[in-house]
């Protein structure tokens, strides 16, 4: 069975993301589901956190590097790194047990798509449109280890973040 799992933005004006379990419409009021996983956004870094109080202790924390942030290590219980696919790609590739995966991202679409390195899709990603706190969902793909699921999450965020900074470039903001 696949997993669901449902981005919405801590607050209006947050870059923080709750990552809850399910496909959900709205973003459930704070109390009566708990986030599975909580994503703490930094300028150049993003944590992944069993919830909000544990940012001091990620379960991943990701690191980008360079003048425009084109490469990224990943470091928690395993080892990472991460690279966007080109120089004016929003995709982003990453390494998980000596096997390369990558986010695939059609121009034009709400939608991305995770492929191992043998071709098989691992996870989609649709992007909500015009939502004030939802990001988008996550299905993930069944029988995966839970490190590989945490590199997923994270790395959805990352393409998100490169996704929505190209979008601000384009617009001129």
């Amino acid at each position: 069975m696949d997993t669901t799992l449902t981005y919405f933005r801590k607050s209006a004006f947050s870059r923080d993301a709750l990552v809850y379990a399910g496909d959900l419409d709205t973003q459930p009021v704070e109390g009566t589901l708990p986030s599975v996983y909580y994503l703490d956004v930094r300028s150049r870094h993003i944590n992944l956190c069993r919830n909000a109080t544990q940012v001091t202790s990620p379960l991943l924390a990701c690191k980008q590097h360079g003048m425009l942030g084109r490469s990224a290590t990943i470091r928690g219980d395993i080892i990472s790194s991460a690279h966007r696919n080109g120089t004016f790609s929003n995709a982003w590739t990453f390494v998980y047990m000596a096997e390369e995966f990558k986010w695939s991202i059609a121009r034009w679409s709400n939608r991305w798509t995770l492929v191992d390195g043998r071709g098989n899709t691992v996870a989609v990603f649709e992007r909500a449109s015009f939502r004030a706190s939802k990001i988008g969902t996550l299905n993930i793909m069944p029988e995966h280890p839970e490190h590989l699921v945490w590199l997923i999450v994270l790395t959805c965020e990352l393409v998100h973040r490169t996704v929505k900074s190209s979008e601000r470039a384009a617009h001129g903001s």
